[in-house]
């Protein structure tokens, strides 16, 4: 089991190696949305880009295509779509 620490939230969650981050958050009820987008939201399909999340430490995956054309205009590299990214390390978020 992996340990992903939500810095702002002050929780660790436990993770299976390859399950989403995005899907992680949900089914413990750790809410990555502000306001109204936990309603008006893409449902993960990296359309929105309001998932965005800074991965404070760990590994990740490249981005992705999809996170490389909603995440072009933010200068922070760490910035990452939370909906595209598989967990495979220990990892410590940042929610925005």
């Amino acid at each position: 089991m992996l340990e992903i620490k939500f810095e702002k939230q002050n929780r660790t969650l436990k993770a299976e190696p390859g399950e989403n981050l995005r899907e992680l958050a949900i089914r413990n009820k750790l809410s990555l949305y502000p306001h109204i987008l936990k309603i008006l939201n893409c449902r993960g399909r990296g359309l929105c880009a309001s998932c965005a999340v800074e991965i404070v430490s760990g590994n990740v995956s490249p981005r992705n295509d999809v996170e490389q054309e909603k995440l072009a205009k933010k200068k922070n590299p760490g910035l990452r779509l939370a909906c595209q990214i598989n967990v495979e390390d220990n990892l410590v978020v940042r929610t925005l």
